[in-house]
């Protein structure tokens, strides 16, 4: 019988051990990603950046490889573990911090902000607003966030590849299981991992990833005080343009202080 295992150990598995199983594809992934990064946002190699939901790290490192300031932050402290002993390995000078995107510590700190791989949407709809106010606070005036999520008017061409199937990571293998509740507009996926060969059998607690169409996002945006510069199909080069047929969106928005100062002002009158 499956016994249910910690999202920690959840996080460790598929953000360290599976990339790892993977490694010629995901350090390719990664180098195609970091790439699209530095062209989409135009970054010149000063900036320091705030990777939000970091999992292993692997854009950090990436970029922390090519010169820049980063901080990686993420809720899964066992993963971090892994970040900052390949940071160590690789003598890169990258800040791993465990936290949680909806209380982020920090104001007027970062150039960027990345929250890559659908990583916005785990909450309600409260809450994922609150993770962009928290952002925006993070930014400098003339910051930008890119955020890249997967577009719902495209999910059954997504689940397609990714609805349901077992895949090998190290000796045993997953079994993932994705459908799609309209009604919510929600993502949920369940895994279940076997290891015959160490007598593990487990499942895992369940995601439900909220998934917002671009008119959401962008207003979503707007009332945390950044205004949206474009939209990407893809994070890839070269840029892909962003249609029906999308399957991600790749969203850059930037905080200035005109729009920052009209959400503060916003935000007083709700009070």
């Amino acid at each position: 019988m499956a016994e249910q295992a910690s999202r920690d150990w959840w996080e460790e598995l598929l953000q360290v051990y599976e990339f790892a199983h993977y490694r010629q594809y995901a350090d390719e992934l990664t180098r195609r990603e970091v790439d699209f990064l530095i062209d989409a946002l135009g970054l010149r190699g000063v900036e320091t950046i705030l990777d939000l939901a970091c999992g292993g790290g692997r854009h950090s490192l990436a970029l922390a490889a090519r010169g820049w300031t980063v901080v990686g932050l993420d809720a899964a402290a066992s993963v971090l573990d892994h970040a900052r002993a390949a940071a160590a390995e690789q003598g890169l000078s990258v800040e791993f911090v465990i936290g949680d995107m909806r209380d982020l510590p920090y104001h007027e700190r970062f150039d960027v902000v990345l929250l890559m791989n659908s990583s916005l949407g785990f909450f309600d709809d409260a809450t994922n607003q609150a993770v962009l106010h928290g952002i925006a606070r993070a930014l400098v005036p003339g910051g930008k966030v890119l955020i890249q999520c997967l577009n719902p008017y495209q999910i059954e061409r997504y689940l397609r590849d990714f609805r349901s199937g077992w895949y090998p990571i190290g000796s045993g293998f997953v079994l993932r299981e994705a459908r799609f509740d309209p009604r919510r507009a929600t993502l949920e996926i369940d895994y279940r991992y076997i290891d015959a060969s160490r007598g593990i059998d487990v499942t895992h607690p369940g995601d439900q990833i909220r998934l917002y169409g671009f008119p959401e996002l962008t207003a979503m945006l707007r009332a945390a005080g950044l205004r949206p510069l474009s939209v990407f199909g893809d994070a890839a080069l070269p840029p892909v343009p962003f249609t029906e047929e999308s399957v991600w969106q790749v969203v850059i928005a930037t905080r200035d202080r005109t729009v920052r100062m009209e959400a503060e002002d916003a935000d007083h009158a709700h009070r």
